[in-house]
């Protein structure tokens, strides 16, 4: 898992640093560097045959296999346009591909084989015998998904660790995208309606994609972040159903939770929005002992409204 350090504003303005340079058709990426020794006409041959790949929803793993090949020739504009394409291909076949799994056989056949969200892709080919399923777990890793479950349910999801292979050769602010994409894909932060990770890495993700959203706001996926925001500063400032951040009887504030706010605001807040909220929360605490009164929930309801909204 990685961890992320206590002085998070500038550990993430470190990664997300960067010089903003606009496309055509109002694409913006960040530090793009052209590749050493790609001439145009090669990236742009590059190009034509990935388009012939990617559009055609039959042949998203040969557009996934030749991107891994063939990107350090692309330069780093086609590179990262080819890089959000491929993840535009991936998110739109992922539904439907997931059909494929959703029968009681398959879910029977991984049921026996008793895989598990911590299983690499060779132990799951392992421990599945069925010739037919065998061949789909082939399929989800060559489409660039990988294989999860969550209540009794097994099902495909994005893999963006396998997105670093193309960080060299894309813009700053769609490499940063990826780091904040796998932290999540690699390492859940909710499991069954609990918070699975620490509440300091809870934070730290929150406060990086916080980061993100200041230092790219013309980026192509600030959107994306400002989604995934949505979802993980709730749980910052509430917690889930099965890690509730404040106790629902005494509306006492998680202890350790009240630790890891003290911890990450050590170093101040700087202008990151998400620590600044904190901020102002633990000031709130401090007056009402840590108690979930009126005071402190309708500071909660108005950060909120800030994010659901997204």
């Amino acid at each position: 898992m990685r961890t992320i350090p206590h002085s998070l504003t500038k550990t993430a303005k470190a990664v997300l640093l960067g010089t903003a340079l606009t496309l055509a058709g109002g694409t913006v990426f960040t530090g793009v560097q052209p590749v050493a020794a790609a001439s145009a006409s090669d990236a742009q041959a590059v190009y034509n045959q990935f388009r012939k790949y990617v559009s055609n929803p039959a042949s998203l793993a040969q557009a996934r296999k030749y991107l891994m090949n063939h990107i350090s020739k692309a330069g780093s504009w086609y590179g990262t346009v080819m890089t959000l394409q491929l993840e535009n291909a991936q998110k739109a076949g992922l539904e439907r591909f997931s059909e494929k799994l959703y029968s009681d056989s398959v879910q029977r056949a991984l049921m026996d084989a008793e895989i598990n969200n911590d299983m690499t892709y060779t132990e799951i080919l392992k421990r599945v015998k069925a010739p037919a399923v065998r061949k789909l777990i082939e399929e989800i890793w060559d489409k660039g998904y990988k294989l999860e479950s969550s209540e009794g349910m097994y099902y495909p999801v994005m893999h963006y660790e396998g997105y670093k292979l193309f960080k060299p050769y894309i813009s700053k602010d769609i490499a940063a995208y990826i780091d904040i994409m796998a932290t999540e894909s690699n390492n859940p932060s909710t499991f069954d309606a609990g918070i699975v990770i620490t509440w300091d890495e809870l934070i730290g993700r929150a406060a990086i994609m916080s980061d993100f959203v200041q230092d790219y706001p013309n980026s192509n996926r600030t959107a994306a972040i400002r989604n995934e925001m949505s979802y993980t500063v709730p749980l910052v400032l509430l917690g889930s159903d099965n890690t509730p951040a404040y106790d629902y009887d005494t509306n006492e504030l998680d202890p350790e939770l009240r630790r890891a706010y003290d911890q990450v605001l050590t170093e101040g807040a700087g202008d990151n929005k998400v620590l600044n909220i904190l901020g102002k929360l633990v000031t709130l605490l401090n007056t009402y002992g840590n108690q979930k009164t009126p005071a402190v929930a309708a500071y909660l309801d108005q950060v909120l409204k800030q994010y659901t909204a997204l």
